[in-house]
């Protein structure tokens, strides 16, 4: 069983990782273009401006695609299989983490999801998305 890698936060990721403590999750905003952008970066994709604000997601969005993991990230070699998602968030990007409750055979494309986190956010990946019922 390989150890989880330990979260590398840093002057750019540090606002992402205070939400996700908070139980929050944060997307960069670029004003100048109006879109959001995700996972964190020093600069936007977007346009050149280098200024970029940090806003809490409602944590909704639509499922776009997943898969059940066979093969495991580093440290989840217990967890196997296990059901990962990109979801398309209400705000633009696109967000990659486990789905939670839910059974791989009940998923579709499309379905409305929402953030969730785990009951012992150290032992498991620090956010996961669940179907909206």
């Amino acid at each position: 069983m390989s150890a989880k890698p330990p979260i590398v936060e840093n002057n750019t990721s540090a606002p992402f990782w205070e939400g996700v403590r908070k139980r929050k999750l944060m997307l960069q905003y670029d004003a100048a273009s109006q879109r959001y952008q995700f996972f964190p970066r020093p600069i936007s994709l977007y346009s050149n401006h280098g200024a970029l604000e940090w806003r809490e997601s409602n944590g909704t969005g639509q499922l776009v695609a997943f898969t059940l993991s066979y093969f495991p990230a580093p440290g989840f070699d217990a967890e196997l299989p296990y059901v990962e998602g990109i979801v398309q968030m209400d705000e633009g990007p696109r967000v990659f983490a486990p789905i939670a409750h839910a059974r791989y055979e009940a998923l579709k494309v499309g379905m409305r999801m929402r953030v969730c986190w785990p009951q012992a956010p150290e032992g498991e990946h620090p956010f996961q998305f669940e179907v909206i019922a």
